[in-house]
């Protein structure tokens, strides 16, 4: 049997997970919700990190003891404080990842030390958060990580209706709790969509637009919220404020979540308190200018792959955010291509990983024959910087001929020549490249 591989959707709000083993492709619920959404939570309870819900069902005891939103602190470089104890955001990712792979292993009934990670489209090539979230997985036994863009795996989700087309452009829009991610990606007939490009929003996500909602619920609740949240108020204030705040942002997520089905919705914050109301129309003022970015965003993409908006055949719509109409709205008004939603918008980017993983569950690249004609070419030379080749591949060059410029670290610039007549067939190394004696810079046929 092919050993078992965690996949991991680690989310601002929200993360989800599967398993592949033996029992095929197998979602991983949370023991204390069922849920296959575990929020990305922790608590500080008696030494010990609690994760997911346990920590949420704690934060009203002591707020400061709670966190969420991790994904957003890693990379920088302040401690977060729970308490007394201080962590680096990358243990705490440790901590939730530690948590989703214990439960994973009994879907397994083995260990699991192979791993795929999604991360957002802004975490470039040489983002130091790539770096961080191998470490965060490794330090819990993983040993092999591979990471993959949220939008590149959201493309392989389930989308309700039709399967995607072959050779079709589609637009990647993911509006999740804490980024916006979005991808043009051309569908292939096999398992190796080819992404075109990428871009994201690393602030621009559902826990912005429950910061705008709890601004909007906080002037109707001043009233009876002035004691608890007033300086003067006796020692302990400081812990309410706190907790009145964490209720007020739950309050303003549950508002939302309604508002996706029904036109108004109704909440307390407090049993004596008045209650909190808000109609699907004042949610989609308050998002207009989160959703306006987005969709800026897809234009940037698109002009800067120069894609003309006609030239997409939908887009494919994930992320909890997308659940609330007025996404399709503004998507619809901007572009006018249809749209495509993934079967569980919650659920698309973990189980479009799974899918990516299962197609591609070995990725071995045989050697490639020696062409006996061919000879390597390499120079006696210290550490270098390679400036420009002076001959272009397939065009002949006598023995003495200049081959390439190179600079020592000294500034001076020598040329590396050729010993033989011949003709380049090969470049391994390009302008800018730091070269070295050990280096082999080309490859050559030799007359």
């Amino acid at each position: 049997m092919a050993e078992p591989i965690l996949i991991v959707d680690f989310g601002t709000c929200f993360s989800s997970a599967a398993v592949i083993s033996g029992a095929g492709v197998q979602l991983v619920m949370e023991p204390a919700t069922g849920s296959y959404a575990w929020p990305s939570s922790v608590y500080l309870d008696d030494g010990r990190l609690l994760v997911g819900t346990p920590a949420e069902s704690r934060k009203n005891r002591d707020p400061a003891r709670y966190r969420s939103e991790i994904k957003r602190y890693l990379g920088q470089n302040a401690d977060i404080v729970l308490g007394q104890r201080s962590y680096r955001p990358a243990e705490l990712v440790t901590a939730i990842l530690a948590a989703l792979k214990a439960e994973a292993q009994k879907l397994a009934a083995g260990p699991i030390s192979r791993a795929v990670l999604t991360v957002p489209a802004s975490y470039g090539h040489a983002d130091q958060r790539r770096a961080l979230m191998i470490s965060a997985a490794g330090a819990t036994g993983l040993s092999r990580v591979e990471l993959l863009s949220e939008p590149a795996a959201a493309v392989f989700a389930p989308v309700i209706g039709p399967p995607l087309r072959a050779d079709d452009l589609m637009l990647v829009y993911d509006f999740g709790g804490g980024t916006f991610d979005t991808a043009v990606v051309r569908i292939s007939s096999g398992t190796a969509h080819e992404v075109l490009g990428s871009a994201a929003l690393d602030d621009c996500g559902g826990l912005d637009l429950d910061a705008l909602l709890v601004s909007r619920l906080t002037p109707s609740t001043a009233t009876w919220l002035a004691p608890a949240l007033s300086t003067g108020a006796p020692a302990g204030t400081a812990d309410t404020a706190l907790r009145v705040k964490v209720t007020l942002g739950d309050v303003a997520r549950h508002l939302k979540h309604q508002l996706s089905v029904i036109h108004e919705a109704e909440e307390f914050v407090l049993p004596n308190a008045p209650s909190a109301r808000l109609s699907r129309a004042e949610l989609a003022t308050l998002a207009a200018p989160l959703l306006d970015r987005t969709v800026e965003c897809c234009r940037d993409l698109l002009q800067r792959l120069g894609v003309e908006a006609r030239d997409i055949s939908g887009a494919v719509t994930v992320g909890g955010s997308t659940r609330m109409p007025a996404v399709a709205g503004a998507l619809s008004a901007a572009f006018g291509f249809p749209l495509r939603r993934a079967d569980d918008p919650d659920l698309a980017v973990v189980r479009g990983a799974a899918q990516w993983a299962c197609s591609n569950a070995v990725r071995a690249i045989a050697p490639r024959p020696r062409d006996p004609d061919s000879v390597m070419l390499r120079w006696m030379i210290p550490s270098a910087e390679l400036l420009r080749w002076l001959v272009p591949p397939g065009t002949p060059y006598q023995a003495g001929a200049p081959l390439a410029r190179v600079r020592y670290d000294d500034g001076t610039l020598w040329d590396l020549c050729a010993a033989r007549p011949g003709r380049l067939t090969e470049l391994f190394a390009g302008p800018g490249q730091r070269v070295n004696w050990a280096v082999w810079l080309a490859a050559t046929h030799e007359r």
